[in-house]
């Protein structure tokens, strides 16, 4: 209703602190991702993915793994529990296969979901244990950045 012309409305705007991150479509993400500012996926992610702000996963978008959110609009794919303590959006093209834990939903027409969801009043232990626990996994998640070399028989 007052976005910019310019913007889509599954586009994300710029967070208070002017953060934007774009995973392209054709990347490949395999680990756990915290983003402090806006965050579209049109590529893929395998992992945990936490957001503190909005995230937007776009039609070539998909997410294999647990995704905790301020907002989200899926247009794409998840397969896994999906949090968000504010609103979540599932387009007519989204799809979501796990657990919904928010305050406030709106599926369109076309939308596939699969799995159970809990709102507001009943999702309100989720929701306020979700930030930390989803920060406590992050935090204890030890990136494995050294190839190790083939044992020899």
């Amino acid at each position: 209703m007052f976005a910019n012309k310019n913007e889509t409305p599954s586009s994300p705007s710029k967070s208070p602190d002017g953060r934007t991150n774009r995973i392209s479509e054709g990347t490949v993400i395999v680990g756990n991702i915290n983003a402090e500012g806006d965050l579209r996926i049109e590529g893929k992610v395998i992992g945990t993915l936490v957001c503190n702000s909005k995230l937007v996963v776009s039609n070539t978008g998909s997410i294999e793994g647990n995704v905790d959110a301020r907002m989200a609009t899926v247009e794409g794919e998840i397969k896994g529990n999906v949090v968000t303590r504010e609103l979540l959006t599932i387009s007519n093209t989204g799809k979501i296969f796990g657990d919904i834990f928010t305050q406030k939903l709106v599926v369109e027409m076309g939308a596939i979901f699969t799995g159970n969801s809990k709102m507001a009043d009943a999702a309100k232990e989720v929701l306020q244990k979700s930030q930390p626990a989803a920060k406590e996994l992050l935090s204890r998640a030890e990136p494995s950045t050294e190839a190790k070399p083939a044992s020899k028989s």
